[in-house]
Order: structure tokens, then sequence, then C-alpha cells
């Protein structure tokens, strides 16, 4: 598994986990922070995506619980949120390497997600 995106939000889900698959990224997606840690168990992801805001963690702490499993202490990780640039500071300090603004800009979205993981041929070219 290439990003293991963690967003409540079912449309998120949806535009996100699709856009990164279009771009040849194996994604895996779910929408709670208990879930993420059972999924990483399993497998070690090679980037985290997650929402500041989930309905059992914050983010902060989900990405504390993530980074504690073996595996994953090095996973880079970016924040996603539709919360202002105050909360940025407050998630940059728990450890996340990047904060993205929802509504995520596409194309920094991709330029951000190839610094971590890669570029990754496009499905059908």
């Amino acid at each position: 598994m290439d990003i293991l995106l963690v967003d409540d939000n079912p449309l998120m889900q949806q535009l996100m986990g699709r856009f990164l698959s279009d771009l040849g990224y194996g994604v895996t997606v779910v929408g709670r922070a208990d879930d993420a840690i059972r999924v990483a168990q399993q497998e070690s992801p090679s980037l985290l995506i997650i929402d500041l805001r989930l309905p059992d963690r914050d983010g902060p702490d989900a990405l504390v619980a993530l980074r504690a499993l073996p595996g994953c202490a090095n996973v880079p990780a970016i924040a996603i949120s539709g919360m202002d640039e105050s909360s940025m500071h407050h998630s940059l300090q728990y450890g996340f390497n990047e904060y993205l603004i929802k509504p995520v800009d596409l194309d920094r979205f991709e330029s951000v997600i190839a610094q971590y993981v890669g570029k990754r041929q496009q499905r059908g070219v």
C-alpha cells in the first residue's frame, strides 16, 4: 500500500481516493483512526493522509498511535483539514510533515504526494 487515507467524510474519501488511484497509487481509505491503526498493523503504508477531525480521535492522536506501530515510526504524514491556518502550526508540532486546507488544491495535492511517495505512472498512459 502506498497511501493510507483517513477521512470520515464519504465525499472526500471518494474524491481523494479516486484521484490518487487514477494517479497510479495504491490507496486504502478508512473513516476512523481505529480502522487506520488496524490496517497499518497489517501492512505499513508509505504515506499517511489524516483528517484532523475524526469521529474517534483527533488527527494528532491518530498520528501518534500510527507512528507507534512497527514500521510506521518514520512514515511521512499529511494533515488535511477544513480548519484555518492556526491549526497548521498545532498539527506540525505533532509531527505532520505537511498541512493542506480543504478544499484541497489537486495540483498541490499531487505535488505533495509525489514529494513523499514518488510519482506514479497514471493509468491508461
